[in-house]
């Protein structure tokens, strides 16, 4: 993968955990009705798959290279 690319892969990343003033709200105003368990539940296994998937891209970037 050129530097280029890994350049825009990293901007779309970074563009898209940033939050932008629209669409940030407190996680239990947006969630009407949902407890604070049932949130963190949600968080934590949104983060292992995002995590699991960025690790696999990454090693097939890395193994490739």
């Amino acid at each position: 993968m050129s530097k280029n690319k890994l350049h825009i892969f990293c901007f779309c990343i970074l563009s898209f955990l940033i939050s932008f003033p629209v669409s940030a709200r407190c996680a239990v105003c947006y969630t009407k009705g949902m407890s604070g368990a049932s949130i963190a539940v949600i968080v934590i296994i949104a983060s292992f798959i995002i995590l699991f998937v960025g690790n696999k891209l990454i090693q097939k970037i890395v193994n490739k290279d």
